[in-house]
């Protein structure tokens, strides 16, 4: 036997032996452990050494995290983490929770993007995992879509610009990203099936830039393969898409993951591009992979192919080296960039005097549903575990104003339905202190031997995905939740039971609900489909203790969910408004409810929910020197704009959104926040149709902004639109006559902060074409820049455009093609805001790029 082998066998033999020896050994024959030899030759090396049978396997995910290990060579299992708005541990385990995606896009600032990607990145190396499921660039369509919140832009350069900050800065630390969700996947409803039917213009100028600027600039680690369809075929197994244009075309060398049970076939997945399927315990690759290779379905080049970039992601992240680094999560720095990013994206919409708040108040009346609660980020796969209790905007107002009476009261509920109990209502026993409940779970589904695991849940809340959601994976098939509850005050209760298993809840020794209690169906989840959720009401009194238990039994359906959740007594809406009437200023924090926006459901309008526009007018009439805070991750409609003195848009914020609140309303800290999203006055103005199977992108390229400028509709609030507390002057735009095809162009401007205050202004500059056709934008964004400047100060600032900017995708000759003629460029504050234009002539017309 060769040397090579006979040490590879000692190692072996170490490794069994619990020792790290493996790790340490250092023979010229093993390049593929040798951490300064260049990084193909590594994988070059390794691929060598795997059996067929061995580089099947590594196409398939072990457990809902991780990825399979193959002892005999080392190799360990890979694990991953959610993103993008934190790490979110499927164990619970709490991380720093970041303003969510389009916050991060609403500071126009890609270096803030990647000083969130770094900090996120480090809490994933203290996490064990290699790679983050993030950042999600698709194209904000419609106000509607549930998941706007986690994503970026309706503009494709904005949402390219920022990923490329946050790719730089979760890799500069050497952790990985999963760039998703490729592609054109823009809506929640039918999400597993829906069929997005496009046009190749459209797809090429809107929906893939984003993904291509990240994958040619940026070297994402991993790209993640949606749910959707793509004009008939799904994108887990479109060649076209994940072979012919991301790894032939574009160039790309990462791996191709699935979202999450998004794999619908074997060798038609892995033939069109597809390297690894998730979660595990594989559903369509593992032994029927093999069985197809051996069949001849696959070939070995595709399988080598596929699990070449499999090794080239254990190489690179370092797991063969035992130089994964371990870092904190949380951290007074990581808290430091939360809040940084947080007070960055709040967006000033509406200001008629009254902020900042004037020194002289001296009653300050606080309103709204989500004035005394922590609504930091959406519903889904994003959601993070915050660590201890989060400070509410209300609790952050009374600390930085100690000499003003704050009165608060709640006003309206913004929940359509019960909400997830809140864990502090709940303790594990009646003399216990912790928060909660105690969580038991059973191998058997009737209750009876002994707990296979015991702990305190403070998230009542359970979803299993797709392939991991039976018995014999989960290793239960019952749990119970159990303990005491404290009825806060006195009156009406409602407690609900959403799962797509058997539930009975007792209270006080009672059976108050099973599966003879009345259901509704209910999709507002991640699964995407209708679960029974049944609700019933009950009168609890103030203070008194309640025991209560929820047993359940799982169904053990492909995608396993399960809610326990609690309204708890319905406000006072004339003490709300009898409180502004009385205070010196009125503050209405609205919003998003627990489940307005979220993974697995899109919103039936963009409405608020609940009665909080009748509050808002209430109060507004009662006191005219009322601001509306808007707490939610995408647009709102507004009816009662004109009403208000001030209206603030302060997204879903993480974890330190409720001081970054409080450092705007104050002053402290100047609004500098743009919206990357287009606010409509109505839902009425959004023309997407989200019904059907077959989702048509009939407006092709009037997405956003450019579509209700094309189609003449006057939105709320522009996309770009942000006020400041000071002001800024632009002069001087200078840039060249004329162009050639391809040519690069730079637009040169000086901008002046005109105020008082110190700020930050967002330099906005648009082409527009002079001989336009109706399925053409009016103009669109070709460049941005975020300055700094102290009262009185001006700077020189240059705008670097792509010669796509005056170019479009010819479907005939499937090429990028400049266009001679004449072309505007518009430059100001918002799109809506224009300060200055010059004319450039494109010289001739030809192919580019």
């Amino acid at each position: 036997m060769t040397r090579p082998l006979i040490v590879a066998s000692a190692a072996v033999a170490a490794l069994v032996a619990g020792t790290p020896a493996l790790a340490q050994i250092q023979s010229d024959s093993m390049t593929y452990r040798q951490k300064a030899a260049p990084i193909e030759q590594r994988v070059d090396d390794l691929m060598q050494r795997l059996t067929p049978d061995e580089k099947a396997s590594l196409l398939a995910g072990a457990s809902s995290m991780t990825l399979q290990s193959i002892p005999r060579l080392g190799i360990p299992a890979i694990k991953v983490t959610d993103g993008p708005t934190g790490v979110r541990s499927p164990e619970g385990h709490p991380a720093t929770v970041f303003p969510v995606g389009v916050a991060i896009a609403a500071t126009w600032n890609p270096e803030l993007a990647r000083t969130v990607g770094a900090a996120i990145a480090e809490e994933t190396q203290g996490y064990g995992a290699a790679v983050v499921l993030a950042p999600t660039v698709n194209i904000v369509r419609t106000p509607r879509w549930g998941r706007n919140f986690e994503t970026y832009s309706e503009d494709p350069l904005l949402a390219g610009k920022l990923a490329l900050g946050y790719v730089a800065g979760v890799q500069s630390k050497n952790i990985g990203v999963s760039l998703k969700h490729f592609a054109v996947n823009n809506q929640e409803t039918n999400r597993f099936v829906v069929d997005s039917v496009i046009d190749e213009r459209a797809l090429r100028e809107i929906y893939l830039p984003a993904f291509e600027m990240v994958v040619k600039q940026a070297d994402p680690w991993s790209v993640m393969a949606s749910y959707n369809k793509i004009n008939g075929i799904y994108a887990a197994e479109n060649r076209w898409l994940l072979t012919d244009l991301l790894k032939t075309e574009w160039g790309y060398k990462g791996f191709v993951v699935s979202d999450w049970g998004a794999t619908h076939s074997t060798a038609d997945a892995v033939n069109a591009g597809l390297d690894l399927e998730m979660p595990g315990p594989p559903k369509w690759f593992g032994e029927k992979l093999v069985a197809a290779v051996r069949a001849g379905e696959v070939s070995a080049a595709q399988l080598d192919d596929n699990a070449r970039r499999i090794v080239r992601l254990i190489v690179r992240s370092g797991a063969l080296d035992g130089t994964q680094p371990k870092s904190e999560i949380g951290g007074v720095r990581h808290r430091a960039v939360a809040r940084a990013a947080a007070e960055e994206a709040i967006v000033l919409l509406k200001n008629a005097g009254m902020l900042p708040l004037k020194p002289g108040i001296k009653t300050l009346a606080v309103i709204g549903p989500n004035a005394d609660i922590a609504r930091i980020q959406g519903g889904g796969s994003s959601a993070v575990t915050p660590f201890d209790k989060l400070m509410t905007p209300l609790e952050a107002i009374r600390a930085a104003l100690p000499g003003v009476s704050v009165v608060y009261e709640k006003g309206v509920d913004n929940e359509e339905l019960p909400p997830t109990a809140a864990p502090a209502l709940f303790s594990p026993a009646a003399d216990s202190s912790e928060t909660g409940l105690q969580a038991s779970y059973y191998a058997s589904k009737d209750f009876s031997g002994a707990p296979v695991k015991s702990e305190r849940v403070t998230d009542f809340t359970k979803r299993i995905s797709a392939n991991i959601a039976s018995a014999a994976a989960t290793g239960y098939a019952a749990m119970r939740w159990s303990g005491v509850l404290r009825a806060p005050a006195t009156g009406t209760y409602e407690l609900s039971v959403r799962g797509t298993g058997s539930g009975v809840l007792t209270l006080d020794g009672k059976t108050i609900l099973d599966k003879a209690t009345a259901s509704i169906p209910d999709n507002r989840d991640v699964i995407g489909f209708p679960v029974p959720n049944r609700i019933v009401s009950v009168t609890l009194e103030a203070g008194k203790l309640y025991p209560i238990q929820l047993d359940y039994v799982t169904g053990q359906t492909p995608y396993e969910a399960l809610k326990f959740g609690m309204r708890v007594p319905r406000p006072d809406f004339d003490a709300a408004v009898a409180a502004a009437k009385r205070a010196d200023a009125a503050i209405v924090i609205a919003g998003s409810a627990s489940l307005t926006e979220g993974e697995g459901y899109d919103r039936a309008t963009i409405n608020l929910p609940g009665e909080q526009d009748k509050l808002i007018t209430a109060v507004a009439a009662a006191n005219p020197a009322t601001t509306v805070v808007i707490n939610a991750g995408a647009a709102m409609t507004m009816p009662w704009a004109d009403q208000v003195s001030g209206i603030v848009g302060m997204w879903l914020p993480g974890q330190e959104g409720a001081a970054a609140l409080t450092d705007i309303l104050t002053g402290k800290v100047n609004p500098s926040g743009k919206l990357p999203v287009t606010f409509p006055k109505r839902s009425a103005d959004d023309p997407a149709l989200l019904t059907d199977l077959k989702s048509k992108y009939a407006e092709g390229l009037l997405v956003g902004y450019r579509g209700y400028e094309a189609r003449a509709v006057t939105p709320l609030f522009a996309f770009g639109h942000g006020l400041s507390y000071t002001s800024f002057g632009y002069d001087g735009l200078v840039a060249s006559a004329t162009v050639a095809p391809g040519a690069p162009v730079n637009a040169r401007l000086s901008v002046r902060n005109t105020g008082k205050r110190a700020g930050k202004e967002v330099v906005q500059l648009y082409v527009a074409r002079a001989d336009r056709t109706a399925d053409e934008p009016i103009k669109q964004l070709a460049g941005f820049a975020k300055v700094a400047l102290k009262p009185g100060e001006s700077r020189t600032v240059t705008l670097a455009l792509d010669p796509r900017a005056f170019g479009f995708w010819d479907s005939a000759t499937h090429h990028w093609v400049a266009r001679a003629g004449r072309y505007r460029l518009l430059v100001g504050g918002a799109s809506d805001d224009i300060r200055l234009t010059r004319d450039i002539e494109v010289t001739a017309s030809a192919p580019i790029d």
